[in-house]
């Protein structure tokens, strides 16, 4: 696969996905996953440190998105 595909968790540890990062939007994360389906996840769900990936390549914050 892809170099930039990372493994993707949700909050609650139950959501676990293979994928790479294509664009955050309107409170969304967009992934690619390895079968080639584009999927978008509500920043809300994913963990801190899938937001602090997307914060870092994209350069946008998302603290508002984050688990206290």
């Amino acid at each position: 696969g892809s170099k930039k595909s990372r493994l993707w968790v949700d909050r609650s540890g139950t959501f676990k996905v293979d994928a790479e990062f294509i664009g955050c939007a309107k409170g969304k994360i967009h992934l690619h996953k390895a079968n080639g389906v584009k999927i978008a996840v509500a920043a809300d769900k994913l963990s801190n440190e899938d937001l602090a990936y997307v914060e870092k390549i994209t350069g946008f914050s998302l603290e508002k998105f984050k688990a206290n």
